[in-house]
């Protein structure tokens, strides 16, 4: 990105930065531009201190970058990190051989009190069976918020649904196994629950993106999505335009642009069953119409795969918080992780041995 469109968009956004609020950087991989992360953490300090502003930064990365020095950096401005990680699932839906790299980076990262580190795993169709045996690895590496997301490109049988449903059922048996207290269970959201509302998409709302190539979006998945696409028209809908010119008619492009995204909302979505307004479960439910148009291709159009697995997603959180309200005694071996220390690299390696599995094999 030119760092001149970098200085006039901080310039711009920032007299409407609320008093205390975040600035997340994405990819891609962001640290390739490292640089411009510096760049923008300076001036966004630099401006926010005559205005009393407290900013707080993430950053989203697969790790291959991380070293020293960007650590030393990140430490030092309290960052948060949200780590691209797939467990058992890395070498076969990632970059082959960065399993054991990013194994040993993690506790790296973990001896920086100052950074907060959270994981997040994507599982496929095709990588669903390594969901309990990646959570309970990454749990014993130490990591304490742990995000796990499904990926929609390729579609979801009925078969990887199932599995999907059972691999559930295991992460909660670890789970009640291992920790005494919900408050104990390293998984990201799950004490968040949704208000009983219809749902609408937040982009632009109170948060804008700005792509590598200097155009502005209400998301940053939105550039992401349309990248390469012929859905051109379709694309300008979103599009709040390059940043000189939102800067010059954000008056009028904003209020036009946000018309668009404002039927970004459950009611306005449908699946091949019919409308998500006749739905039982609306007021529980959010879709994020870009990740299911990965699949659907279409934006707002949730495939019935797709919207079952939501449903599924949420009743095994149900439940699992439901154990824990439950007054039983802990099993023999509860809290080893919550209790206990960080494990030795021999014992490290001795469970990643355990739970790799025998061969890197594809669900069917």
């Amino acid at each position: 990105m030119d760092s001149a469109v970098l200085t006039r968009a901080v310039r711009f956004f920032q007299p409407f930065f609320a008093r205390e609020c975040f600035i997340d950087f994405y990819g891609g991989e962001p640290l390739l531009a490292f640089a411009e992360i510096r760049q923008t953490v300076e001036q966004i300090e630099g401006l926010s201190k005559k205005r009393g502003i407290k900013a707080h930064y993430s950053l989203t990365t697969n790790g291959s970058l991380l070293n020293d020095d960007i650590l030393d950096f990140l430490e030092g401005r309290e960052f948060s990190i949200l780590l691209s990680f797939d467990g058992l699932a890395q070498d076969v839906s990632r970059k082959k051989g960065s399993f054991d790299f990013l194994v040993s980076v993690i506790p790296k990262i973990l001896e920086r009190p100052r950074i907060s580190l959270e994981t997040n795993s994507v599982f496929t169709s095709e990588t669903i069976s390594y969901l309990s045996r990646s959570i309970e690895l990454i749990s014993r590496l130490g990591v304490r918020k742990i995000g796990v997301g499904f990926g929609h490109r390729r579609p979801w049988t009925s078969s990887s649904l199932l599995r999907q449903k059972k691999e559930m059922a295991l992460v909660r048996k670890y789970f009640r196994s291992h920790y005494q207290k919900i408050t104990d269970v390293p998984w990201a959201d799950l004490g968040e629950q949704l208000e009983k509302a219809i749902h609408c998409c937040a982009a632009g709302l109170n948060k804008m993106a700005l792509a590598a190539d200097g155009t502005l979006w209400g998301c940053f998945l939105f550039p992401q999505y349309f990248n390469g696409s012929k859905k051109i028209r379709e694309a300008q809908k979103y599009c709040f335009g390059d940043v000189d010119t939102f800067i010059e008619n954000h008056h009028t492009i904003y209020p036009r642009t946000m018309e668009n995204y404002a039927a970004l909302r459950m009611d306005n979505f449908s699946t091949p069953d019919g409308l998500c307004a006749m739905c039982d479960e609306i007021e529980e439910c959010w879709v994020c119409p870009l990740a299911a148009a990965l699949t659907g291709r279409k934006i707002g159009r949730i495939p019935a795969l797709v919207c079952g697995g939501a449903k599924m997603w949420r009743k095994e959180k149900r439940r699992l918080l439901e154990q824990f309200k439950k007054p039983n005694q802990p099993d023999k071996d509860a809290a080893a992780n919550s209790l206990g220390g960080f494990p030795s690299q021999r014992e490290l390696r001795r469970c990643v041995d355990n739970l790799r599995p025998p061969a890197v094999g594809i669900f069917p």
